[in-house]
């Protein structure tokens, strides 16, 4: 199904191409970071991607705002049945490569809301001295922290976490969309 000798590329324009896309994903998941709508998306793009000369290539292409864009003009319930069909020649299943999901503790959990950094974001809140004090001195935005519910800061504050620490922001988003 995937090239053997697929691997995503090493190095920073990879790393901020996914964070970006987690970011976009996210938004457009609603706010909240959805496994089963990523293994939707990875499932759509690889189907589409199958007969491609350059798989090898084309992870960076996979994660960019133009895949999303086609991503979202492009699913239908034709081709969800399309790739279902495509998927069962290979005995695999949605529902399978979603419990491939790896579902123990991740090891950042402990990070998702820390309450020691509460007296730190609530310096300067609301202004741009405080937003430099948090993104120098803290883990940044967390959807569970009290001071970042009411910082008028907080959007540019998500899109900062996002950039500089993309696993713990996703797994933040994931937490806080469990627990709603």
């Amino acid at each position: 199904m995937v090239d053997p000798s697929f691997s995503f590329p090493e190095g920073g324009q990879a790393k901020r191409q996914l964070s970006q896309f987690i970011v976009n994903f996210t938004q457009i998941c609603g706010g909240e970071f959805n496994t089963s709508r990523l293994v939707d998306y990875c499932v759509f793009q690889l189907h589409k991607n199958r007969n491609a000369q350059y798989q090898r290539t084309l992870a960076p292409k996979t994660f960019g705002t133009t895949a999303l864009q086609k991503y979202l003009s492009m699913s239908s319930r034709a081709k969800q049945y399309m790739e279902d069909q495509w998927l069962s020649e290979a005995n695999l299943t949605r529902a399978y490569l979603n419990s491939l999901i790896c579902k123990k503790e991740h090891p950042q959990s402990k990070y998702i809301y820390m309450p020691s950094e509460e007296c730190t974001k609530k310096r300067s809140i609301n202004t741009d001295i405080g937003f430099l004090i948090c993104s120098t001195s803290t883990l940044m935005w967390s959807p569970f922290s009290p001071a970042c519910q009411i910082c008028t800061n907080v959007e540019k504050c998500k899109q900062e976490t996002a950039i500089k620490y993309p696993e713990l922001y996703r797994i933040r988003l994931e937490e806080y969309g469990e627990r709603r």
